[in-house]
């Protein structure tokens, strides 16, 4: 006999699809401006088109950020970004498709992660000195990055309390289970 599939297709589960949307988009989101810095120098020729795309956003919109290589705090979360982020976004998004129950625990700690590397990013931006950028920046220009920062502090922070509830409720299944045996 052969086993019929019940699992819920991903366009049927909109928590689910919103989520693969927003770990697929930032796959060349990370590799194509997030973590450019981060690439080998003899890699320079084949990204020059990336290091331009840099060098205009922070000429543009005046990111102290992308724009400093001296900041070793902000440097180290770019290299938190490759080495955990990165991978994590194929590893969700492939189990968000395949609805594995077990990706709710694992989005919590990506989530926690991401919000408390945001945040100091955020705190320095709006609380530090203009002497502390390497550069000019206006409170136009704070006000629009603040703006384009705090959806990666508001979308993890959804998605933490989503995957909590989820948690917990797979929790109290099992608890449940547990006690009718």
């Amino acid at each position: 006999m052969t086993k019929v599939s019940t699992r819920v297709p991903l366009s049927a589960r909109g928590k689910d699809m919103t989520m693969f949307i927003y770990f697929i988009s930032h796959i060349p989101a990370t590799m194509l401006m997030d973590i450019v810095p981060l690439y080998p120098s003899f890699l320079a020729p084949l990204i020059q088109p990336l290091l331009e795309f840099q060098d205009y956003y922070v000429e543009t919109f005046r990111d102290p950020f992308m724009g400093d290589r001296s900041l070793i705090w902000f440097n180290t979360f770019l290299h938190m970004e490759a080495l955990i982020q990165l991978p994590f976004f194929f590893f969700a998004a492939w189990a968000l498709y395949h609805n594995k129950r077990s990706i709710a625990l694992w989005i919590c700690v990506y989530s926690a992660h991401v919000i408390t590397t945001v945040f100091p990013i955020l705190t320095t931006l709006n609380l530090s000195k203009d002497s502390a950028f390497p550069f000019a920046v206006s409170e136009g220009h704070k006000l629009f990055l603040t703006c384009l920062y705090t959806p990666w502090i508001l979308f993890p922070l959804w998605m933490l309390v989503e995957c909590f509830q989820r948690v917990r409720s797979y929790e109290a299944e099992g608890v449940t289970k547990k006690k009718a045996h």
